[in-house]
């Protein structure tokens, strides 16, 4: 199985759907802010094993979302 990641406008989200449905395959939808809360965890996961994430990027990514220093 392989994944495909595609970004399309928002008009042609339901073209596309029902294309792959027509084809049997799976589709999902991911939000911009879904893609990246999962770059953040990524990014703790790994800033728990190592310290090689600068703590200037956490706060960067942090203050992005709303968080006050």
């Amino acid at each position: 199985m392989k994944t495909v990641i595609v970004n399309i406008p928002n008009e042609k989200e339901r073209t596309l759907i029902s294309f792959l449905k027509k084809n049997r395959m799976r589709s999902r939808v991911v939000s911009e802010e879904e893609m990246e809360e999962a770059a953040l965890a990524k990014w703790i996961d790994a800033g728990m094993k190592s310290e090689d994430i600068p703590v200037q990027k956490v706060f960067e990514l942090l203050r992005k979302h709303g968080a006050n220093r």
